[in-house]
């Protein structure tokens, strides 16, 4: 009898009508959760490692947002209470079970990309392995009673793919390790539970499993730190950032506004910053209560609610820039207005116009760091320096120039 295979999208078409029959559409929001309803979370009909022909593929990812990226994963392996108290009380005959398997984790996520076929091999920033013991009865056990060991892992990376694997495959190996040291005196232990409870950067955002997020949370925090390093969470570092330089009314708010909006629909996480070369600014509403606040004599005022905070403050001198860089950790690129002697990576934006009024070219503010010339067509057709020039009104190409920086 000939089988009949299924082809390219046409897999992909099948498996989509079952899911659908299955479970109803699936919608995609923000913040996806996994729920016993809603056990796909796809925003795709498409299979991406099986390309039109069928065959297996790695994806190229040339073309995708570096961005950070972390992911979290668990699995628990459940054990006879004799060999929980043999692993807690370091009575092993092969050694420290744990610290086996910690190390074990550490190092399997590390070479992921050996052993599942087509994922891409990445230079991992974070890789750390929590175990904790699974009481009888209590904060933490089971409702069938059974006892063993909970793994936790986290992974991160800046890069231009996901993380998932890896922290599965950092939970799944420290369980195995588990099973290999004690397998001699319980044979009947079992590996379950292996699953995703978080993932966070790249296009799709924020994934995550409903239900898990407080041990999601604890697991995540400090991805930013080297996997040498795994055994403490180091602050994470701040965004890279491209300052956008030139003369006033060149148009850089404008391209500011478009790159930011561009980027950010590439799934990037935008932060920015505007230099105002003026002596005083007001942000505040007349007549509300922190603008009141900051009348009667507060030097440093702060307004917080439950989705969004802000503070300004009086200063003797101009806040330093790299001081307030430094505090961009929750995104993936710091778009920066201004700044022309700062000496960063920027795009030097330009119009004709301006320079006819200033009688001087606005090139003159290209130096070793300039990315690309932003100007219009008139100044476009009189520049002849070898770097890479774009309208103005361009602000996908501009958008370009910034994510090719951020993947060198």
């Amino acid at each position: 009898m000939r089988r009949r295979v299924l082809r390219g999208s046409c897999v992909a078409a099948r498996w989509v009508e079952w899911m659908h029959i299955k479970t109803g559409p699936a919608r995609v929001l923000g913040r996806t959760h996994m729920t016993q309803n809603n056990p796909r979370d796809a925003y795709r009909d498409e299979l991406t490692h099986v390309d039109e022909s069928g065959d297996v593929r790695m994806v190229d990812v040339g073309d995708k947002a570096v961005t950070r990226r972390i992911a979290v994963a668990e699995g628990s392996i459940l054990m006879h209470p004799e060999t929980q108290a043999m692993v807690l009380e370091d009575r092993a005959k092969k050694g420290d079970v744990l610290a086996c398997a910690r190390v074990a984790g550490i190092m399997a996520s590390k070479r992921t990309s050996d052993l599942i076929p087509m994922c891409h091999p990445l230079n991992i920033t974070k890789s750390k392995v929590e175990i904790e013991s699974i009481p009888a009865m209590g904060e933490g056990a089971r409702k069938d009673g059974r006892v063993g060991f909970h793994v936790l892992a986290t992974c991160g990376v800046t890069g231009v793919t996901g993380i998932e694997m890896e922290a599965l495959t950092a939970a799944s190996t420290a369980c195995l390790t588990i099973y290999d040291m004690c397998k001699a005196v319980d044979r009947g232990m079992e590996i379950v539970d292996v699953r995703l409870l978080l993932k966070e950067g790249g296009r799709s955002g924020v994934w995550e499993r409903e239900g898990a997020s407080a041990a999601a949370v604890e697991g995540k925090d400090g991805a930013g730190a080297t996997a040498s390093d795994s055994s403490e969470d180091a602050p994470a570092a701040p965004a890279p950032a491209v300052a956008f330089i030139g003369y006033q009314n060149s148009g850089k708010t404008t391209l500011v506004e478009k790159v930011i909006a561009e980027l950010t629909a590439r799934g990037l996480r935008v932060g920015s910053i505007k230099h105002h070369g003026h002596h005083r600014f007001d942000i505040d509403v007349p007549g509300k209560d922190s603008w009141r606040h900051a009348e009667a004599g507060s030097r440093h005022v702060g307004l917080i609610c439950a989705n969004r905070y802000a503070e300004y403050a009086d200063t003797d001198q101009e806040f330093p820039l790299d001081d307030l860089l430094a505090r961009y950790t929750d995104v993936d690129v710091v778009i920066v207005e201004g700044y022309k002697t700062a000496g960063l990576p920027n795009v030097v934006v330009a119009r004709s116009g301006v320079d006819r009024l200033r009688g001087s070219s606005s090139l003159d503010l290209v130096d070793d760091a300039t990315l690309a010339i932003a100007c219009n067509d008139t100044l476009a057709n009189h520049i002849h320096i070898n770097l890479p020039v774009a309208d103005i009104n361009d602000a996908a190409t501009v958008a370009n120039v910034v994510e090719g920086y951020l993947a060198r």
